[in-house]
């Protein structure tokens, strides 16, 4: 099982590489679920592009540390991208994971 910690928080994640030109696509879950709900959808997507899922702060595997705001979680997410090295990304959120992926956005639109 993959973790990394960043920010003093560790991130529970799983890093699936392709062939290609794409940009990877990053799958942020919803509240109260883990990375496994992508479960299928990468399946289905493996080797197409490179894919990116993990557990937000306090959900699956991941560290819970102290959350004071949606801008904690956006935090997390700016450092995993960061850590892999990601120049540009696809983001694909699921509720407060929209949530997340709208914070990064207003943050770094460049990088999205």
């Amino acid at each position: 099982m993959p973790f990394v910690t960043l920010g003093g928080i560790t991130l529970h994640h799983r890093y699936v590489e392709a062939n290609g030109r794409t940009p990877p696509v990053v799958f942020i879950n919803s509240l109260g679920t883990d990375f496994r709900i992508w479960d299928e959808t990468v399946s289905a997507l493996e080797g197409e592009m490179p894919l990116l899922v993990y557990d937000k702060r306090g959900h699956g595997l991941s560290d819970i540390g102290d959350i004071r705001s949606i801008d904690d979680h956006v935090d997390d997410l700016s450092a995993l991208i960061d850590h892999f090295g990601l120049e540009k990304v696809v983001l694909c959120g699921l509720s407060v994971g929209g949530m997340i992926a709208q914070g990064l956005y207003a943050r770094r639109p460049g990088i999205v």
